[in-house]
């Protein structure tokens, strides 16, 4: 069979409109848009801010990695535990990279505006480990999923406040 001009570039823009169409999945957000999502800002101490973060993602069964007070840095990461196992690798051989892990890994920036107003900026990356080693992360782009972990802070700086904790 023999393909003319017209006949190759239509396979071509096919496939080229099938790939980028499999790889735009979700919606997507510009800068500001994205922002406006992960940055919330607080009236009360940096102190309170900065303990009110930790204890709630601990909460939620994360590992602080790394902390920086004085640098307003949070890197915290969790762990989803796999169910079941992957039938895959058997049959794949000795050169199969399957999926070993899943996880979460979150990074909190705080910068002090003023002695009471603490401006924060929190990304939430999921994390695939391979069992060759090699790990992704994709950005987590979820308007649910920030909104219920900023309410679950201000819970936890309310909390703190009402005890004198600030």
């Amino acid at each position: 069979m023999k393909f003319n001009f017209v006949s190759r570039a239509f396979l071509i823009l096919s496939g080229v409109l099938i790939f980028s169409g499999c790889m735009s999945m979700g919606p997507k957000f510009t800068p500001q848009q994205r922002r406006a999502l992960q940055m919330r800002t607080f009236e009360t101490s940096y102190d309170n801010v900065f303990k009110a973060f930790k204890t709630v993602f601990q909460d939620e069964g994360y590992i602080i990695k790394n902390q920086d007070f004085a640098g307003g840095m949070i890197l915290a990461q969790r762990e989803v535990s796999q169910s079941g196992f992957n039938l895959g690798g058997i049959f794949a051989g000795a050169n199969s990279n399957n999926v070993v892990g899943k996880g979460f890994e979150v990074s909190i920036s705080l910068d002090k505006l003023n002695a009471n107003l603490i401006e924060t900026r929190m990304t939430l990356q999921s994390l695939v480990k391979t069992s060759q080693g090699g790990s992704s992360g994709r950005e987590v782009l979820d308007v649910d999923t920030y909104k219920a972990l900023y309410d679950k802070v201000n819970v936890e700086v309310q909390r703190r406040m009402a005890r004198g904790l600030e």
